[in-house]
């Protein structure tokens, strides 16, 4: 029997235009009622979900945030679980932006967005997340300062010439995840959805096989990975569809999650 299902928003939970479809949200509540565990699993801050988690009615819930960075007790409004990088880190990746002449994000341990220079991705970062940015100077970055994550965002062709060719020891340095087209994140090596999935089930005292997740991109690999059911999205990245349990004969814009949800868990 599934007790805890862990969902990604964009491309999978929300449609197109953002929205929750009401198939997808009488799945949900019907989950809540039969006391299963209903977890956003996103790479978004704690703001940029809120209204989410109050439209969905999740608050004796948890929510996994910067694609496993941090989990949090919703119902006691308590942190759980972070993993952070350097300030020393966040410049490294800096450098690497410039290089390429992309832009860099930061997210602070406290959630503060700060970025060196305002641009379109900043502008499409607030406008999603509903949170403000500072601009800081790199130079202002203290070694030891403590980060939730770092970011190069420009255009989706810039960052899929990037991709490939990001240094080897970066990979071997950072948990490297493409959450978005515009987004490439690097957080703190062991940061994965999966490993705050089993971070979940552990602290829940849950079995292997009452976990379910379900995604689309490459950020959710991880949790399709470890969950006992993996579920992709049929409108997912191909990488995800290759190690999914099952692909959702619905994508996200025709209610794919509640698909998987009465398949798997109702």
């Amino acid at each position: 029997m599934i007790k805890l299902i862990t969902i990604d928003l964009d491309g999978t939970l929300l449609d197109k235009d953002k929205n929750v479809s009401q198939k997808n949200l009488e799945a949900i509540k019907k989950c809540t009622e039969k006391g299963i565990y209903v977890v956003i699993a996103t790479g978004r801050p704690y703001l940029g979900a809120k209204s989410l988690i109050k439209k969905l009615g999740l608050f004796n819930s948890f929510i996994i945030l910067y694609n496993g960075g941090k989990v949090i007790d919703i119902k006691n409004n308590k942190t759980i679980y972070t993993n952070t990088i350097n300030g020393s880190d966040i410049k490294e990746i800096y450098q690497l932006s410039i290089k390429n002449n992309l832009y860099y994000h930061a997210f602070k341990e406290n959630e503060d967005l700060i970025t060196q220079l305002f641009n379109p991705y900043t502008a499409l970062e607030v406008r999603i997340n509903h949170i403000p940015f500072k601009n800081e100077l790199i130079k202002n970055i203290n070694d030891d300062d403590k980060f939730l994550k770092g970011m190069i965002v420009g255009d989706e062709a810039s960052l899929d010439l990037l991709e490939p060719k990001v240094p080897s020891s970066f990979k071997e340095k950072y948990s490297i995840v493409r959450s978005a087209k515009v987004f490439l994140e690097f957080l703190n090596k062991s940061v994965d959805k999966g490993n705050a999935l089993n971070f979940l089930k552990d602290y829940l005292n849950l079995n292997d096989d009452e976990t379910m997740a379900i995604g689309d991109a490459g950020n959710d690999l991880g949790m399709i990975k470890e969950a006992h059911i993996g579920v992709a999205m049929k409108n997912s990245m191909k990488n995800v569809l290759d190690v999914a349990d099952y692909i959702t004969e619905n994508d996200n814009n025709n209610s794919g999650v509640a698909e998987a949800i009465y398949k798997f868990a109702l």
